[in-house]
């Protein structure tokens, strides 16, 4: 193989190397999204403004939240299409957001799926003595502020799992797909969707582990469909039941939830403040829902 050969195929830059220009687009994006934060985290500290604590409370709250998620859209959705077009020659429609037959049934699927997951964590856990049920929001808030709550994080969970599906299932799992097979592209894209969790609040070695077990999952998402609307209902729909409707944290965000509930038990089980994601539980949640993929991908042979 020459040097030209190494990075040129059929005269375009080959996939894994558009995979290494595009994650280095990410992280570069990611940080550009970051720096006004940044800049006021250091101004606040440096002016002894208010304590660490309470800077976190406003660096994680829902309104700069929604902000950094609507930004990483705003970056992210021209950043693919500009792959699309110029590197791999294809349109963004083809990753898999096309209405084509089947679209809607995907949605409903995935919608499905996590709520039955979660639901399922939530059972288990209540029915071991591991999670205590306190109430409901509206017994502590008013209605008014548990509704814009409610359609706060349905914002924010919407465009994280549309932005991080068109990122990972999309661009980056099919471009590997293209040079290196189905199970390759699976596994790192997988691996790459653990490590940008890597800084999440709370994080721990099997929440990394149950993350990439989690990018398999919804790797086999898109296998199984050829389309992106199962992974980004079933990401939607995990996130959303698990955080702002159960109350469990997501991803090490503490989001609370129209059920208040209270988790103890062993945190390597339940996954303690990282959530259920960092647990044993959430890790027999995800072999599940592959099973429950598998099974699916059976009938349709």
């Amino acid at each position: 193989m020459t040097a030209k050969e190494l990075f040129i195929k059929e005269g375009r830059l080959r996939p894994t190397w558009r995979v290494v220009c595009y994650t280095f687009a990410l992280l570069l994006g990611s940080v550009v999204v970051q720096i006004p934060i940044a800049i006021l985290v250091v101004a606040v500290l440096f002016s002894n403004m208010i304590d660490e604590n309470a800077l976190l409370g406003v660096l994680f709250s829902l309104p700069v939240l929604i902000v950094v998620s609507l930004a990483n859209v705003a970056f992210i959705l021209p950043l693919t299409y500009l792959f699309r077009r110029f590197l791999d020659g294809d349109t963004l429609l083809n990753l898999g957001v096309h209405r084509k037959a089947g679209w809607l049934r995907e949605i409903l699927g995935g919608l499905l799926l996590g709520v039955l997951l979660i639901g399922l964590i939530f059972i288990v856990e209540w029915g071991a003595g591991w999670l205590e049920v306190q109430g409901f929001a509206w017994q502590v808030q008013s209605p008014t502020s548990v509704v814009v709550g409610l359609l706060g994080y349905l914002i924010l969970m919407t465009s994280v799992a549309f932005y991080e599906e068109l990122s990972f299932r999309g661009y980056i799992l099919q471009n590997l797909n293209a040079e290196w097979g189905a199970i390759v592209g699976l596994i790192a894209s997988s691996i790459l969707f653990s490590l940008f969790h890597g800084l999440n609040p709370y994080v721990s070695w099997l929440a990394l582990v149950n993350i990439f077990l989690a990018g398999v999952l919804l790797a086999v998402c898109y296998l199984v469909t050829e389309k992106l609307w199962l992974p980004i209902a079933f990401h939607f729909s995990w996130n959303f039941v698990q955080g702002p409707v159960l109350s469990f944290p997501v991803s090490g965000l503490e989001t609370g939830g129209l059920l208040l509930t209270e988790t103890g038990g062993s945190s390597l089980i339940s996954g303690g403040a990282f959530g259920p994601e960092a647990g044993l539980i959430g890790s027999t949640a995800i072999s599940l829902g592959l099973l429950v993929l598998l099974l699916w991908r059976r009938r349709q042979v």
